[in-house]
């Protein structure tokens, strides 16, 4: 009995060591209803808001009052995230979207960045690699898909020519966003990620793969 009470008086004197499982960070993502009706695959959005990498949206609407850039915002700002929108583009297209931030509200709450693809390619290139490694955004209008040509600068195979966020997920190994508008006009679908692990080839043949892949989408959201 005295052994007993010996091993219970032990037992209750050990420090107790408690491991408290690791919890994902709760995102608020209570979209409002004019969200809801502006925009749909949120839950899309979502899944890359709740993550710590650095993502591509890669748009393919005219978005001229930067509906999705400043949803992306905002979202960011309530879960007060250090992420930044760096907004790749033309000169000329960055200049009109940087005039349309008219009001204080927009200069303030929306706090986009800018990068002009009229620079050095391998320049560009190597910045945008480098903000997605720090876990930021970049958001590419609709225009950089149809002239910017990285891959020429960058010495890629000429037999295709890839989308340059395809590039840049395949080098920065981050997913890609692809946005365009519904056949009615009247809304923005998110498509689901793009993810450059679904890919196991060489590096080019991942690149031809991913952008056949958006284009797809593309084809299917009838654009």
């Amino acid at each position: 009995m005295g052994k007993l009470s010996y091993l219970l008086a032990e037992d209750y004197i050990k420090p107790k060591i408690y491991f408290k499982p690791k919890q994902a960070p709760i995102v608020n993502t209570s979209y409002s209803s004019d969200d809801r009706k502006q925009f749909e695959g949120l839950e899309h959005l979502t899944k890359l808001i709740c993550s710590n990498k650095g993502f591509i949206v890669n748009a393919f609407q005219i978005d001229y009052y930067q509906l999705l850039p400043k949803l992306i915002s905002e979202t960011l700002k309530k879960n007060s995230q250090h992420k930044t929108i760096y907004i790749l583009g033309p000169e000329l297209s960055l200049s009109i979207l940087k005039k349309s931030k008219k009001n204080v509200y927009d200069q303030f709450h929306h706090d986009f960045q800018y990068i002009s693809i009229e620079y050095d390619p391998h320049f560009i290139v190597e910045k945008c690699l480098s903000l997605l490694d720090e876990g930021h955004i970049i958001y590419i209008l609709p225009e950089v898909s149809a002239t910017w040509r990285p891959e020429e600068a960058l010495q890629l195979k000429d037999h295709f020519i890839p989308f340059c966020s395809c590039i840049l997920s395949q080098k920065a190994q981050v997913p890609i966003l692809s946005s365009v508008q519904s056949l009615e006009g009247d809304r923005i679908i998110l498509h689901p990620q793009n993810s450059p692990e679904d890919y196991n080839g060489s590096f080019e043949s991942n690149i031809e793969k991913q952008t056949n892949d958006i284009y797809k989408l593309l084809g299917d959201s009838g654009e």
